[in-house]
């Protein structure tokens, strides 16, 4: 793996998947079809490069690819056939439509109101080299997911707090540091990837490094 030559690719509005859009901005997948196994594929060998080497299991991610565009029996047809069409996940079964951390807008660019309000739910946290950042671990996490589903009350659907887990602690297993406090997203982390679309450098160098 490692980034395609060339500078960044464009990706779609309608994908609003912060990791996946990194994914295509990087040119390890197409801003259209995908077949299924090569996005599992893609997602577990990237999540390897985060510290620790962390696991994202191939099969749940196959699993979770193959209802993303659609739940109905020709859409999930279409999707084992044909593959995952990154550019038309907004709307599906698996987006929150609204409800959730608000940081890109419709357009897919960031909303700086909302980066600052995340910014409100970081602490500072001390690395393993001794430096300090502002960070957020599964404690400030957790309070920022139940405040974004608390805001959105009268047009959120319980699964909408699923999937949050399914987004968040997943990223802080995938992208974290660990410190003497415990693991943690560091915030500049978070705000590259939404807003630019980029990994972490260090990241980026062991994904370098294998291809």
């Amino acid at each position: 793996m490692g980034k395609k030559s060339g500078g960044p690719h464009p990706v779609s509005a309608n994908n609003p998947c912060p990791f996946l859009r990194a994914l295509v901005a990087t040119g390890e997948l197409a801003d259209d079809r995908e077949p299924l196994a090569k996005v599992a594929a893609v997602v577990a060998a990237t999540a390897r490069a985060g510290d620790g080497r962390p696991v994202l299991p191939r099969m749940a991610v196959y699993a979770i690819g193959s209802v993303a565009n659609g739940l109905g029996p020709l859409s999930l047809a279409d999707t084992q056939w044909h593959g995952l069409q990154l550019n038309a996940l907004r709307g599906g079964p698996l987006d929150k439509k609204g409800v959730g951390s608000g940081l890109l807008d419709a357009r897919g660019a960031i909303d700086a109101k909302e980066v600052s309000r995340l910014r409100g739910f970081a602490k500072e946290k001390t690395n393993d080299d001794g430096s300090s950042e502002l960070g957020l671990g599964l404690p400030e996490l957790r309070a920022y997911m139940d405040a974004n589903f608390a805001r959105a009350a009268g047009r959120r659907r319980s699964i909408d707090r699923a999937l949050m887990i399914g987004e968040w602690p997943v990223l802080l297993n995938v992208m974290g540091k660990e410190g003497p406090g415990g693991r943690y997203l560091g915030l500049q982390d978070v705000i590259d990837l939404f807003k630019n679309r980029k990994f972490p450098e260090r990241m980026n160098k062991r994904l370098r490094a294998r291809s």
